[in-house]
């Protein structure tokens, strides 16, 4: 941000010089701040939470599959071995 030319603008708009340059120091340091998120920081992130998803998806998926196949496999002991009493 170009400080000189926004008192500049600010100052030909009827803002004393006093308060414009304080509006634009307040200004710049809130812009400067780390902790902004950009728009690239927020593609980012979409991509790292779309990636764990199909992650989680694939892992849960794997799971319910091993559950019904244990449970298909438990069922079919049982009827197999229980069906004689």
């Amino acid at each position: 941000m170009d400080t000189y030319k926004t008192v500049k603008r600010m100052e030909l708009a009827g803002i004393p010089e006093n308060y414009a340059e304080v509006i634009t120091a307040v200004i710049n340091e809130a812009t400067n701040q780390s902790d902004l998120v950009t728009r690239s920081d927020l593609k980012e992130f979409r991509h790292e939470i779309h990636f764990e998803m199909k992650s989680l998806e694939q892992r849960m998926t794997n799971k319910v599959g091993a559950i019904v196949i244990g449970t298909a496999s438990v069922m079919m002991f049982l009827d197999k071995y229980l069906a004689y009493f």
